[in-house]
């Protein structure tokens, strides 16, 4: 393989993972807590979108059992994006030959 060839892979790869990427960021992703007492929302762009506390949970007095609820939540749907895209950007690179550990 000459290097033109290389270079011009290169940079197919970049303009797909850059499309993948804006994609990307305009998904949601839910994740749940406490067996759905808590539900976040988070965009591809890790932002949050949306927090729901049933009305049960919301009524408890233990405050530290709703921090941790929310916190398990957020962390979790953090993990699901961050794996998501990790998974779609290896698609893209395994196409062009892989380069393990990229992101």
């Amino acid at each position: 393989m000459n290097i033109q060839n290389l270079m011009q892979q290169a940079q197919k790869m970049q303009k797909k993972m850059a499309s993948v990427d804006a994609e990307f960021k305009n998904e949601t992703f839910r994740t749940e807590a406490g067996g759905g007492a808590v539900n976040v929302t988070m965009n591809g762009d890790m932002k949050l979108v949306n927090v729901t506390i049933s009305k049960e949970l919301a009524k408890t007095e233990d405050l530290e059992m709703l921090t941790d609820l929310i916190m398990v939540a957020v962390n979790q749907s953090i993990d699901t994006v961050k794996k998501e895209k990790e998974a779609r950007l290896a698609k893209v690179v395994g196409k062009i030959g892989g380069m393990p550990g990229l992101f």
